[in-house]
């Protein structure tokens, strides 16, 4: 994505981040992330990168996890942060593909969660993103991705996803798919929206 494609979602998502986040929330874990709750870890980190409103990270916190949780937008942090002020939660300012923040934490992670990003990211930023996840994934560390099937109608720019170019990607990098799911039906009730998820093992 160019730099100004890049901006104007993130321009968006700054501008709604409270309703974004009261959405967000209004659906639960375990019911947007059914197909792969066997794959979370029993001990251990998460990494979950475009953590939003913090749903994600708090459940995953609940469960005993150290989780750092990433978001690109300033405000969803701050929403995020005033609702997970109870979890062992570690906030990071930052941006795939580089994740400058979190390599330079020097951590590896049991868990790396990509909920709702892969489709805002080009070819070529997926490529770098993968790059740049692989290493930090510990051994037999699961790398998840849910990959939005459906166009957006209120402005915010998305490409194309792929199964077939998360799995390539994955391999090129030394990381295996171990499973995945057929199209499921989006939580917020979207009929042009269909999710897939693809959970990769280092």
């Amino acid at each position: 994505m160019t730099q100004e494609k890049m901006n104007e979602n993130l321009k968006y998502y700054q501008k709604n981040a409270e309703r974004l986040a009261l959405q967000y929330d209004s659906v639960a874990f375990e019911d947007v992330h059914k197909d792969w709750l066997t794959f979370i870890p029993k001990t251990g980190s998460v990494l979950d990168i475009g953590a939003g409103s913090g749903r994600d990270a708090r459940y995953l916190a609940s469960k005993g996890l150290k989780v750092v949780a990433v978001e690109p937008v300033l405000d969803l942090i701050n929403y995020a942060t005033s609702t997970s002020s109870q979890f062992d939660i570690s906030w990071l300012q930052d941006f795939l593909p580089n994740i400058e923040e979190v390599k330079d934490l020097g951590i590896k992670f049991n868990l790396i969660l990509l909920s709702a990003v892969w489709m805002h990211l080009s070819s070529q930023e997926k490529q770098l993103s993968i790059q740049n996840l692989a290493p930090l994934l510990k051994p037999n560390g699961k790398l998840v991705l849910t990959l939005r099937h459906g166009q957006f109608t209120d402005g915010r720019i998305a490409f194309p996803v792929s199964e077939d170019e998360v799995v390539m990607l994955g391999k090129k990098n030394g990381l295996s798919m171990v499973a995945k799911t057929e199209s499921t039906d989006d939580q917020l009730g979207r009929a042009d929206v269909v999710w897939q998820t693809i959970v990769l093992e280092n």
